[in-house]
């Protein structure tokens, strides 16, 4: 390529990223404006992140600068991210929420469902024809500049190298705030469109000490009313009216890491399944997600998981309703894992209240499992609620060789990575035999719990955080947060009623998100609609249809009547079986899931109330 090709292809992307600036002041002006230091770097920063977003993008396409036939592709690509950040900025503004690959979709097929009139399709139509010619127009004027004026490359690294340093800041800036809870900053966050800011819990502490004055290793101190105003999510929509019963019933959630609704047999689980035998038994629940995060979510919030991003931003000001009501009524809320709650926000987000001394955190699920033993063997008066995170059944699947009870077992643990169609016998009975090991451990929390009486007057929900996949349907899919069919999402569900004694089994869709609202209101005696707190239902009291919204890590899928329809690729598949990729997938129910999902953000009056700007 020659050197002026490049030079230009370098310039018609900085225009493009000073175009940028228009619809990403738009994201600015419906934020609450940050009033700290740190708040106003962070966000000045955040230009870095673009900046360097669309260098890496010149980078890796300019090849397409080498020829005047392959220059309109790249001149196309910039363009749509013009589009897109003009149609994110429109939407954002009235809902306070991005848009995905989905959303876009629609708005090019199905523009009716989402409500908009024909003014806006034909305004929008104007505006993407402007913006392509203006991106021609900018290309084709980037290369005659550069011809006539001889421009030279040193302002495109001098550009390059602020849109690094401004990066590192920002980066810097977010994983100081996430450690140390810093929701000054940590707000701006769900505000941006396709931002994902870095964290890392180990490196905040080095960079508290190498910049103490800038970042202080304290803790933030906001109150949750303040953060409250900054926040983009109003939750609940309004206060709670819950009476506490006369004498209420202690409540304990047993979850189990990486749990496969089909491993709970006799054969695999026998103490659980010996104690399904006096319990309701879900048998086709689904998980908030595919992965911890959005399962532990949806399990104590009772909403969608794809809220958790706009939630973790500021966890002071959203803590979970359920625990807060659990902490206003009396109960001892205690906690007993090896996983480290802290990551994610997730402790401050569950469990904002909770002293150190009811955290019963261990190395190992054995240890885990004598504190809670241990604990009920002491009497009290109180009502207490224990959730018990049992984890040696994720990868790479954690027992003592006494357990080893399927055979054969894998040469090399995890080898199906060299080889996705390898034989998933050897996996599975390694997988199997960690079950076998958390069910034996669970058998003694049972047993404590008949021992002692507390089943009488105790409810006991055992369930998985999120399922995992040993290639069932030949897709080369293996463990979880990869797909949301039923391998990943379908996990078990039992439900012990204070002094249960038969078995039930209920065979509509039940979800993670089920569990908060019916225990606020058979346990907790809340009176204030479902629909003012969660986006679930009673599990008594199930739909006969159900649409649900499932998450991973890092993308968010609809669950329409055993249809997924991913979020970020567009892909429809059957919920058992990814390879059928034509499944019906009723819209109606499409478009009140979206509905849903934005149930708790701010509606447009409420932030120019708190913004002050309008």
């Amino acid at each position: 390529m020659e050197k002026r090709h490049f030079i230009a292809h370098g310039y018609f992307t900085l225009w493009v990223l000073l175009l940028s600036l228009i619809p990403l002041a738009s994201y600015w002006w419906v934020m609450p404006t940050p009033d700290s230091l740190h708040g106003q770097l962070y966000l000045i920063s955040s230009l870095g992140y673009y900046g360097l977003l669309l260098t890496i993008t010149a980078l890796v396409f300019s090849p397409l600068a080498s020829t005047a036939w392959t220059r309109p592709l790249y001149a196309l690509l910039l363009t749509l991210w013009l589009l897109y950040l003009l149609i994110d900025a429109a939407t954002f503004n009235l809902y306070l929420f991005h848009v995905d690959w989905i959303m876009l979709e629609m708005f090019v097929m199905d523009f009716e469902g989402l409500g908009l009139p024909n003014a806006v399709i034909f305004a929008a139509i104007a505006v993407a024809i402007m913006a392509g010619a203006g991106c021609w127009w900018l290309s084709r004027k980037a290369y005659h500049i550069t011809t006539q004026h001889a421009l030279r490359a040193q302002p495109l690294f001098w550009v390059a190298g602020a849109m690094l340093i401004l990066f590192a800041v920002n980066s810097s800036l977010n994983i100081w705030a996430d450690k140390y809870h810093r929701q000054e900053v940590s707000y701006i966050a769900p505000y941006l469109p396709v931002y994902r800011p870095a964290t890392s819990s180990k490196h905040a502490a080095t960079l508290a000490r190498m910049l103490p004055s800038l970042l202080p290793a304290t803790y933030g101190t906001m109150d949750r009313a303040a953060i409250q105003e900054k926040s983009v999510v109003r939750y609940p929509l309004e206060p709670l009216q819950c009476e506490a019963p006369s004498q209420p019933n202690s409540i304990i959630l047993l979850v189990v890491e990486s749990w496969q609704a089909a491993a709970l047999n006799p054969e695999v689980m026998p103490n659980v399944a010996r104690f399904s035998q006096k319990a309701t038994r879900f048998e086709q629940h689904i998980s908030g997600g595919s992965a911890t995060i959005p399962g532990l979510f949806s399990l104590f919030y009772g909403l969608h998981a794809s809220y958790y991003p706009a939630f973790r931003a500021t966890p002071a000001a959203n803590p979970s309703e359920f625990t807060e009501t659990l902490t206003d009524q009396g109960f001892d809320v205690r906690a007993f894992t090896n996983s480290n709650l802290d990551r994610f926000s997730m402790r401050r987000l569950i469990f904002p209240r909770m002293p150190n001394s009811h955290f019963y955190h261990a190395k190992t699920d054995a240890a885990v499992v004598n504190q809670f033993v241990q604990q009920h063997q002491q009497t009290t008066t109180k009502p207490h609620f224990d959730f018990v995170f049992l984890t040696s059944s994720h990868s790479p699947y954690k027992y003592p060789k006494d357990f080893a009870r399927f055979t054969p077992l894998p040469s090399v643990k995890g080898g199906y990575a060299f080889n996705k169609q390898a034989d998933s016998t050897p996996y599975k009975n390694d997988y199997h035999n960690s079950l076998f090991y958390v069910d034996y451990l669970l058998g003694k929390i049972l047993d404590q719990l008949e021992k002692n009486g507390a089943l009488e007057n105790s409810w006991v929900i055992v369930t998985g955080d999120h399922a995992e996949e040993f290639n069932e349907n030949d897709a080369g899919f293996w463990g979880h947060g990869s797909n949301f069919t039923r391998w990943q999402t379908h996990t078990p569900l039992l439900v012990h009623a204070p002094g249960q004694k038969v078995a039930r089994h209920e065979h509509k869709a039940s979800s993670h998100q089920d569990i908060v609202p019916t225990l606020m209101q058979e346990a907790l005696g809340c009176k204030t609609a479902r629909e003012a707190y969660s986006t679930g239902a009673n599990l008594f009291d199930l739909p006969n249809n159900r649409s649900l919204v499932m998450s991973s890590y890092y993308n968010n899928a609809y669950w329409i009547e055993g249809t997924v329809l991913d979020r970020s690729t567009g892909k429809q598949y059957a919920w058992g079986d990814i390879k059928n990729t034509r499944p019906v997938l009723d819209k109606t129910k499409l478009h009140q899931l979206q509905d849903e999902e934005r149930r708790f953000f701010k509606d447009t009056e409420s932030r120019a109330l708190l913004s002050g700007k309008h």
